[in-house]
């Protein structure tokens, strides 16, 4: 595993930090395990500019900037106006996470689908106008999510913590969307993600932990953290029937495109 050159495409190190997590001694666990460069989501404004704190204290990480599903409204002109300046930041890679969440949870999740939609367009428009490509969070909104997509500006989108069939993903990937696969890829019920895995076309396939979820086997139930896409990478190669070291190395070449993030 330490020969392997991982990125992990998407995890969230504020989080990992509040759960107790050093984020310094995760970086050398990652680094030990090949994994060079972590990419670290913004949630809304005050979790995008942690991200970009951490970003500027750590040579291999950098981040998105976003408004997940769960915030209860759109952003303020003034919320805007500071996100679109942090994605001036020279390590601020692309809009997100952003989405669709139906998968309602009370006291967790309740902001209304419109209100979702509303946020996650203009989102996008944002993306387009910055020139950033866009991460999406997506539960059970498959294909509301694809019509936006469709409808909206053309801008480069990764399915990040990829969830749904090998029918969406075969539409996804008609679309040039890339596939971000986390942890969850091992778990024994998740019979549709490996199916899924199967048909992602090799150039558009990622890998993520999505850090502190979705910690894989043999370490589920444990804080994830981003040295475990590693474990990830290894169940993909084998579900993929492919050599590890060829598909540690197209993902890794997929997410530096996508992210445009120099060479460690």
């Amino acid at each position: 595993m330490a020969d392997l050159a991982l990125v992990d495409a998407h995890c969230h190190l504020d989080e990992m930090a509040r759960r107790g997590v050093s984020v310094v001694d995760a970086l050398a666990r990652a680094h030990r395990a090949g994994v060079h460069q972590v990419v670290t989501s913004g949630d809304g404004l005050t979790d995008s500019q942690e991200a970009s704190r951490l970003a500027d204290l750590h040579p291999e990480v950098f981040f998105t900037v976003g408004w997940h599903p769960i915030n209860p409204r759109p952003p303020t002109d003034s919320e805007v106006e500071d996100l679109r300046q942090l994605l001036s930041h020279p390590k601020a890679v692309a809009v997100g996470e952003i989405g669709l969440d139906y998968l309602l949870r009370p006291g967790h999740l309740e902001t209304p689908r419109a209100i979702q939609r509303e946020m996650f367009s203009s989102m996008l428009a944002l993306a387009q106008e910055v020139g950033r490509p866009v991460v999406a969070h997506l539960r059970h909104a498959h294909q509301e999510l694809l019509e936006l997509i469709d409808s909206g500006p053309t801008v480069p989108v990764m399915l990040h913590c990829f969830s749904g069939d090998s029918g969406f993903a075969e539409e996804a990937s008609r679309r040039g969307l890339l596939c971000s696969f986390a942890g969850n890829l091992t778990f024994r019920s998740a019979h549709d993600l490996r199916a899924a895995l199967k048909v992602v076309p090799t150039d558009l396939l990622l890998l993520e932990t999505d850090s502190p979820f979705l910690a894989p086997e043999p370490h589920r139930g444990s804080v994830c953290e981003p040295a475990l896409v590693a474990a990830t990478a290894s169940r993909a190669a084998i579900e993929r029937g492919e050599c590890l070291d060829t598909l540690a190395e197209a993902a890794t070449r997929n997410t530096r495109g996508f992210f445009q993030l120099p060479a460690p």
